[in-house]
């Protein structure tokens, strides 16, 4: 039984894999997709329990992907001595110098609106001093369930996908985000509530 103002079990119930609702769960048991560019995402706080938002589901699909949440980070330790790019646009983005290998690259990725990946630039200010890779020329989003204010806006699993220098997995990960989208639509009314 419910009690009123209590969110019924299925809402309350979480993937400990990915923490959406049991109900918007798409955690299909799948071998992580291996590409050799690292990725670290780094997400902000209020995003981490958006139930539309891919980054999660990102970094359970693609071996080498990180995520870090939080407002102020640091740059990771690099030994390996990898060229490092932020994925964002602007004024200043220019491809990676040619034939940069895929293995030599860290893809850094900040997961929010757009006023929070500008706030998450803004207190850290090693991420501006980073060039910037732009994306190029992309087919319109496919991710149904979140609406784009502008065509060239996509989910950050999408823009990883299509970032990804070749070989990227791109069709398995957009696969990854279409299957989101069916357990998305097909739970219709279930909501994120309480833990």
């Amino acid at each position: 039984m419910t009690l009123p103002g209590e969110a019924p079990a299925r809402w309350r119930r979480r993937c400990t894999r990915c923490l959406r609702a049991r109900c918007l769960c798409h955690c299909v048991p799948r071998p992580a997709l291996a590409h050799p560019t690292e990725v670290v995402i780094l997400q902000h706080p209020l995003e981490q329990g958006e139930v539309k938002g891919t980054a999660r589901l990102l970094t359970l699909s693609l071996a080498t992907c990180q995520l870090h949440v939080g407002e102020d980070f640091a740059p990771l330790p690099n030994p390996e001595g990898r060229v490092e790019a932020l994925l964002y646009p602007g004024d200043s983005a220019t491809p990676l110098p040619e034939g940069t290998p895929p293995g030599r690259l860290r893809l850094y990725v900040l997961d929010g609106t757009w006023r929070k990946s500008r706030l998450l630039l803004h207190r850290n200010p090693w991420l501006q001093a980073l060039p910037r890779w732009p994306l190029g020329t992309v087919p319109p989003t496919r991710y149904r369930v979140r609406r784009a204010q502008s065509a060239h806006q996509l989910s950050t699993l999408e823009a990883v996908a299509y970032a990804l220098p070749a070989p990227a997995p791109v069709g398995a990960l957009l696969a990854v985000l279409e299957g989101l989208m069916a357990a998305t639509e097909a739970a219709t009314g279930c909501e994120r509530r309480g833990p």
